[in-house]
This record gives C-alpha cells, sequence and structure tokens, in this order.
C-alpha cells in the first residue's frame, strides 16, 4: 500500500488507531513521502534524508520501569535541513506517539508504527529542533531495549542491541550509519540499578519512589546503531590504573563465573596493541564491557559499552580454549572501536569490512599480544572453514553486496563477510606485505577519523601506500562470489620434477579467476619435505621454483594457509593420505587437509564411511582441540548421512550401529585425557554419542560423582531423556533442586524425549507472538527438539513445521523464523525435497534471511542424494 493510499483510506476512518492527524484537510502532498510502510529503511530513502539533514544531535531521555511494561521517552533532535519542501520522516518502530513539537510549535504527526512522518509545512529550511514524547515496549528478542529477568534471583536486567536497524525501536531518529551524531542522555530507573552508556555519567541524583537520575555529558560523534543504554542490578568491576578507564560487568549471580582478572589483562594488551600497530590512540573516553543475559550474537562493539554473550564465561572452569576465545573476541570488539567506530561505512554494502577486518585483527593481536600464540591456527583451522562451507552454498555473494534495505543486512552477514573476507586480508597482507599493510590502515584512520568512508577510499590509500593498482584485485576478490578450486599438475623425469604446473578453476557459482601468492609443500616418496613459493594468475601457471626438486608422491598447495581457495585432491593423493594422514604434524597443513577430504564427501567423490574411517584413524592422538572440533563436526555430518540412508534405501541399520559405536568409544577414549581442553572438547562428542548400556552407566555414575558443572550435566541428563534412560526423570528432579538457575536447560532437555507431544508443544509456543520465551531460549530448544535419531519423528511432523514456518511471517522476527528453518526442517535425501524446499523459499513475505536458510536446506537435499550414490 502506498503513502497516498494510506492517507485517504484514513480520511474514511480506517486504521486510526496508528495516527494522529491535525484533520484530513491537509493537503496530501504535505506530508507524502514515497517511502514503503515497512519495518526496514531502504538505501534510496537512507540517501535522500543523508543528502538533505546534517549535523544531527540528539538530547534523549527514559523513564526505565522495573517491571515488564512500556517504557517512557522524551527526544529532542537538533539538525540541519538544506530542502524543506517535501515531508521528512523519522524512524520509529513500534513504539506510540504522544506528542510532536517543531521548532517550537505543537504538530500532529502521521505515524504508521515504521516511522513519523514531519509534514513540510512544520519545516523550514536551516537548523531544526524536534521534540517528541513518546511510550515503547520493551523486547524479548534480543533487539531494541531487551527486557530479562534472572531465573535465579528474580532481578531484573535490561540491555540495547540496535545493530542494524534497532536505534528507532527505543529512540526515534535517523537510524542509518552515514548520518552520525553527538548523544546527550538520561535516564531514570531503579535506585538499585546501574545505568551504562558511551559515556560515564557525569551526575546520578536522587529521586522519590526509590528510583534516581542519571545524567550522561555528550558523547563523541558516531552512528545510532552503536549508540547503547543498559541497567540494571549490575555488577561492575573497576581497574582504575590503566590510562583508560575500565569496568566489566555482569549480572549479580553470574559474578562468580567471571574471570575479571584476565579479562582485565586482555583488555589491557589489547587497548596497547591496537595504540601502536593503528597508529591512533583509542578514540573514545573510556571502555567498559558487559556480559549480559539473552544475548543472541557473540558481541556487540557499541562505542564505549560493549557487550557480549554470557557463554564466553561459562558456568564451569574455564579451559584454554575457552579463554583464548574470550581474548579472541575481546580484541574483535577493540578492533570495531577503530573500525567501525571512529570511521565508519557509509551504507551496509560496507559491513563486510568492519567485520573481516575485526575478524583478522581479533585473530592477529590475539596472537601477537596475548599468550594465545596459537589464535591464527586456530583461525585457519576452524573459523575459515565457516568461510569455506559459506562459500560453497547456493546462496553465496561476493564480500563486497549491494545492500538494498536494512533487512537485508542480517542475511548478508555470514561465513564470507567474517571469515572469508578475514582471510582475503591475509592474501592482501601477503600480497603487498605486513608493512605495507600496516601504513596504510594507520594513514586511512587519520584520514577518516570520525567520518564515514567507502570500500573505494580504503582502496584508494591501500593503492597509494603500496604503489600498486588495487582495483583490479578488488575486483577479483571482494566483488565476485564464489571460490577457487586449486590442482597441482607435475611431470617427473629420473625422480626429478620435469614440469610443474598449477590450475585454478571456479568450484562453484564464479567464473572469476584471482591472482593468488602462496606456497606449496612437496613430499617425495622418501618422505622428503621441500617447501616453495607459488605465484598464481590465469587457468594455469607454470612454476619453475618446482624444477628439479625430487618428484614428489603428495602436494599440499597453500600450505601455509595465505590465500583462500579450494585444494583438489585426486585419488592418488586420497590413498596417500590414508596411510600417511597420522605423520602430519602441523596444525594449518592438517586443517587444509581433513577441510579438503570433507569437501570431497559432500561432492560425492569420497565416500561418507571412507572420511570416517580416516577421522576414527586420525583424531584419537591428536591434542589441538580447534582441529578435533572442526573434524568432529563433519563427522557428525558424515555419520548423519548413514542414518538418512535408511530412510531412502532398503538397507539395514548394521551401518549405523558400527559407526554409532567406534564414534561413542572413541569419544569416551578421549574423555578419559587429564588434559582439560581436550576432555571439554571429547565431552560434547561424547554426549552426542552415547547410547550403549555400558556408557549409559558411566553416565550416570558421572552424575552421581556431582563433578560436572551444572551445564554439563544439564547437557548429560538430556542425553539420558533423548536415550529414554529408566531414571532420566529423577536426573532433571535432582538437578533442577541443585540448580534453580536451570529452569531452560530442563526444557532443553525435556525437549529431546521421543514423544510427538512435546514437539507438537513447542511448534505451538514458537508461533505464538505472545510467547514468555526469549529469543534465545527458544533458540536453545529448538536445537534439541529433534535428535537425529529422532528423524523420524521429524519427517512425521514436516507438514506441522512448515505449516509453522510459515505462520510465523510478519508475525514473529525473522531471527527466530530462521532459527526453526535451520533447526527442525527435515532432510529427505531426495530431489524431490530439494524442489520443494526451493518452492518454499519463494513463499510470500519471507525475510532474505530465512530465505537463506530455506535454500540451503535444498542444497542439503542435493547433497544429501551425491552422498547416497557415493555410498551406492
Amino acid at each position: 500500500m502506498t503513502f497516498n493510499t494510506l492517507f485517504q483510506t484514513v480520511c474514511i476512518g480506517l486504521s486510526l488507531g496508528t495516527l494522529l492527524l491535525s484533520g484530513c484537510a491537509h493537503q496530501a502532498t504535505d506530508i507524502a513521502t514515497s517511502r514503503p510502510a515497512t519495518s526496514y529503511l531502504t538505501k534510496v530513502d537512507a540517501m535522500e534524508r543523508s543528502a538533505r539533514v546534517s549535523d544531527v544531535h540528539y538530547r534523549l531521555h527514559l523513564d526505565l520501569p522495573e517491571q515488564n511494561t512500556p517504557f517512557t521517552g522524551q527526544a529532542e533532535i537538533q539538525f540541519n535541513l538544506s530542502d524543506a519542501s517535501k515531508a521528512l520522516t523519522l524512524d520509529f518502530v513500534d513504539g506510540s506517539v504522544d506528542s510532536v513539537e517543531v521548532n517550537g510549535k505543537a504538530i500532529k504527526v502521521h505515524h504508521n508504527g515504521f516511522y513519523i512522518t514531519l509534514p513540510a509545512s512544520a519545516l523550514s529550511t536551516g537548523p531544526q529542533t524536534v521534540k517528541i514524547n513518546y511510550t515503547h515496549p520493551y523486547r524479548r528478542d534480543g533487539s531494541g531495549l531487551h527486557w530479562s529477568q534472572d531465573a535465579e534471583d528474580g532481578k531484573v536486567y535490561l540491555f540495547t542491541q540496535f545493530e542494524d536497524y534497532h536505534f528507532n525501536k527505543v529512540f526515534p531518529g535517523f537510524d542509518q550509519p552515514d548520518l552520525k551524531a553527538t548523544y546527550i542522555l538520561t535516564a531514570t530507573a531503579p535506585a538499585h540499578w546501574q545505568v551504562i552508556s558511551a559515556t560515564r555519567e557525569s551526575n546520578i541524583e536522587d529521586l522519590s519512589n526509590d528510583r534516581k537520575r542519571w545524567s550522561f555529558p555528550e558523547t563523541d560523534l558516531f552512528s545510532t546503531y552503536i549508540f547503547s543504554l543498559h541497567a540494571g542490578p549490575y555488577k561492575v568491576w573497576e581497574d582504575k590504573d590503566f590510562r583508560i578507564p575500565l569496568r566489566l560487568f555482569s549480572r549479580q549471580s553470574y559474578q562468580a563465573y567471571v574471570d575479571v582478572e584476565e579479562w582485565f589483562t586482555v583488555t589491557r594488551q589489547g587497548l596497547d596493541f591496537f595504540d601502536n600497530y593503528f597508529g591512533f590512540p583509542y578514540p573514545f573516553k573510556k571502555f567498559d564491557q558487559l556480559l549480559v543475559p539473552d544475548f543472541v550474537f557473540g558481541a556487540m562493539e557499541n562505542v564505549g559499552a560493549v557487550t557480549f554473550t554470557e557463554n564466553l564465561q561459562p558456568r564451569r572452569e574455564k579451559t584454554r580454549a575457552d579463554r583464548q576465545r574470550m581474548a579472541v573476541v575481546v580484541m574483535h570488539e577493540l578492533a570495531h572501536q577503530w573500525f567501525g567506530n571512529l570511521v565508519t561505512m557509509t551504507w551496509w554494502d560496507d559491513i563486510w569490512l568492519n567485520e573481516s577486518f575485526a575478524d583478522l585483527m581479533g585473530n592477529f593481536a590475539t596472537a601477537e599480544a596475548t599468550e594465545y600464540k596459537e589464535a591464527m591456527q586456530s583461525f585457519s583451522t576452524s573459523r575459515k572453514s565457516w568461510g569455506y562451507s559459506e562459500d560453497q552454498w547456493i546462496t553465496t555473494h561476493p564480500i563486497v553486496q549491494d545492500i538494498a534495505n536494512t533487512e537485508m543486512v542480517m542475511a548478508s552477514i555470514d561465513g564470507i563477510t567474517y571469515a572469508k573476507g578475514a582471510a582475503t586480508l591475509i592474501q592482501l597482507k601477503h600480497l603487498i606485505g605486513e608493512a605495507t599493510f600496516q601504513r596504510a590502515i594507520a594513514q586511512h584512520f587519520q584520514r577518516f577519523a570520525w567520518r564515514n568512508a567507502r570500500l573505494s577510499d580504503l582502496l584508494a590509500t591501500l593503492s597509494e601506500v603500496s604503489q600498486q593498482d588495487l582495483s583490479q584485485w578488488s575486483q577479483a576478490w571482494l566483488e565476485q562470489s564464489g571460490v577457487n578450486a586449486l590442482k597441482a599438475e607435475f611431470n617427473c623425469s629420473n625422480n626429478k620434477v620435469s614440469q610443474f604446473t598449477v590450475s585454478q578453476s571456479p568450484a562453484n557459482v564464479s567464473g572469476a579467476l584471482r591472482q593468488h601468492k602462496l606456497d606449496a609443500l612437496l613430499i617425495s616418496a622418501s618422505g622428503k619435505k621441500q617447501l616453495i613459493d607459488i605465484h598464481i594468475e590465469g587457468p594455469a601457471t607454470k612454476q619453475p621454483s618446482a624444477l628439479d626438486l625430487d618428484c614428489p608422491a603428495f602436494v599440499l598447495l597453500n600450505a601455509s594457509d595465505y590465500t583462500f581457495a579450494r585444494i583438489l585432491f585426486d585419488q592418488a593423493s586420497v590413498d596417500y593420505l590414508k596411510k600417511h594422514i597420522n605423520t602430519f604434524t602441523d596444525p594449518i597443513q592438517q586443517g587444509l587437509i581433513w577441510r579438503a577430504l570433507w569437501e570431497s564427501v559432500i561432492d560425492g567423490e569420497l565416500a561418507a564411511t571412507e572420511f570416517l574411517d580416516l577421522a576414527l584413524s586420525f583424531l584419537p592422538s591428536q591434542t589441538n582441540t580447534s582441529l578435533i572440533g572442526t573434524i568432529n563436526a563433519n563427522v557428525d555430518t558424515a555419520y548423519s548421512y548413514l542414518v538418512l540412508r535408511t530412510f531412502v534405501r532398503d538397507v539395514s541399520d548394521k551401518q549405523i550401529k558400527y559407526y554409532r559405536n567406534k564414534l561413542e568409544a572413541m569419544a569416551w577414549a578421549g574423555y578419559q585425557t587429564e588434559n582439560r581442553a581436550l576432555k571439554r572438547t571429547w565431552f560434547k562428542q561424547w554426549v552426542n554419542y552415547l547410547h550403549t548400556k555400558a556408557q549409559l552407566a558411566n553416565a550416570q555414575k558421572i552424575l552421581e560423582q556431582k563433578s560436572l558443572s551444572n551445564d554439563d550435566a544439564w547437557a548429560l541428563a538430556g542425553s539420558l531423556v533423548r536415550e529414554q534412560a529408566p531414571k532420566a526423570t529423577r536426573w532433571l528432579d535432582s538437578l533442577s533442586a541443585q540448580d534453580p538457575a536451570g529452569k531452560i536447560r530442563r526444557l532443553e532437555a525435556e525437549a529431546q524425549a521421543p514423544d510427538i507431544a512435546i514437539k507438537q508443544q513447542w511448534l505451538e509456543e514458537v508461533a505464538d507472538p505472545d510467547t514468555r520465551y526469549a529469543f534465545t531460549e527458544l533458540r536453545g530448544i529448538l536445537f534439541n527438539l529433534f535428535p537425529l535419531e529422532q528423524h523420524a519423528l521429524n519427517l512425521a511432523l514436516q507438514e506441522e513445521v512448515i505449516a509453522t514456518l510459515l505462520a510465523m511471517t510478519g508475525k514473529q522476527e525473522p531471527a527466530l523464523q530462521s532459527v526453526l528453518a535451520s533447526a527442525i526442517l527435515p532432510r529427505q535425501c531426495s530431489t524431490e525435497a530439494q524442489a520443494q524446499y526451493l518452492q518454499l523459499a519463494d513463499a510470500e513475505g519471507l525475510a532474505k534471511s530465512v530465505q537463506k536458510v530455506i535454500l540451503k536446506n535444498s542444497q542439503a537435499e542435493q547433497r544429501c542424494v551425491a552422498v547416497q550414490l557415493k555410498l551406492d
């Protein structure tokens, strides 16, 4: 419905509940706008608005209730308007507008539930002041101002999440990254609460009714999506000795799990490293970090008040892998304070630069500045695999995308945006040199501090400093989708290399051939290893550096993982690995080999059983938890193909039983180690596969010993429910008494029961727009709802699952709809199902992020068919 149609409809008495009008005598042209009435902002509308609006300043106030009831707010927005000939919109989703004043005059405005339209008659050229009084509900989906109640002590906590387009779910305004602004905030809240924002409070005033008013001074200039406000009775720790004021916050009931000193140590190391590496001191006045409940993502780089998931500080003793993960995420968010917050993208097309850069620097800084020197190895063996995986789905896309509207932003943020983008920057560093790359980045910050920049701006600086034209590099690497496949082809004479060529081809959707600078490891039949540098351009490039070397029995391209490309193994290479896979000890080389083997499985070239046999041979002797975790994730998928096989082939379950027993035994043996990080890794795998009487008995013995953390105990109890162990309910009752905060953990465990009524109950709950559960709670339950062994139940409820998915459109946030599609749309291993999911993805009204998940499901069907044919 266009705005003009809506205006006419209102004038005959419909939809009056969302409008405040001075009367239909107003001319439609006075408030007409071509902007669609949607919950997202288009790039076209954002660019049109930024051409008219500049010099924005917000003065904001919120009155925060403790209960989950709407809060009230006042917003004063000052800005300069260059064109007052037409109406102007202010983004404001879901709230209700109580009054509006423009330039000192009270006016009636149109609010359609998505934005407020200021009529042209109320505007003038030059400085403007708009004052708005409004109310808005808290949210439970992790966006806007999220309300959470601690299950353990009943205390209430609030936090904001504004990326990508959620500032307007708390404050009316110009919610787009290129309209940077300053912010002055006041908030009234219960007297026992802390209130945290981008600046440190300048005053706290006692009010009546056991409340306080918090006042915050004006901020620096930055975008709306990185402003924030958090409130509640948070526990606070402070480091007063560092040159930058540092604070750390958590729920009161969670403080025992927070490694405060290590967190501050890593933060100080990161700030020291980035100040030096970027040649630009930390740009803001303080640095707070908050562990918040119900957080949907890993972390968010809000200026001066970064939010993190509590999963970074699990409710148990931390392993080295846990601590390294925490360090990498802290460094990632620190890097954003420069790349993203100080220098900000003009529009969401360049969100990849924010995340790719932070993904690279998070791992690089951790390796350079902390004790976790293995961080870049972990990036190669684990994180980078995410990028390869995403780039080989039919939903692949260029690193740089055309983001038409804010609804597309979250659909575009994936392993390509993060891991592939970071890997591409690593390739760029290797191409132009580390020192040159560092100088260019420092110069970029100097040039664009407190401003917005585009990819073209960064490329211009990189080209200038490196004295190389990087436009072709950008076009090939950033602006075209898909991954290249590299293959070594060679001939030998008298046991010496006489010809050595590396070919590249598109591995999936793209015809792009790229420039690669990498290395190759050649291993002779006697085991001699030789490493050579390689440069590739075009479909085939001869490599003279290989000539006269010992004839290789095996070649590993990209041995140091400098580039982003698939490595193709021929049958001779696979046969070599079957005999020698345990001789490789370098984690990066091991990761490359296992990634290539897995890609051969999903391409239908290597049997899933061969992959499982190789894993059963290789994994028991390994100590690298990152590598083990990545391989085990692929092991799980390979095993799932065997389970699915019984639904599409007339075969017995003998093969399933064989491999499940083997995998259970391997995981149990791994769990017996004294190495805590390894023990943790193998525990999760053991829980997945335990099913024999002996292992179910071991599970109950461990629960009786009460040696596990609460969360691990719940996971183990869930497996007892899944396997219908006689005492499963007793353990749930025991853990509920032991862990009052574990209410959701119990629901996750109970959801695993092979009971169709339980599955249907949760389908009804997730479809309810008024569900009492937070997004994160429903997400955890959905991913536990259909264990692999209950695939028959999943298939039996397929029609109900699809009906639930479609019923959620327009009623719940796309993020929850995406979770449902990802977690419980059943696989069928058929071309018919592939076509069905392709059709489902075209259903009317689906958000891009939901379509993306369904399209992946369609391709998963295609892959499953190929895997089954190889198993035949």
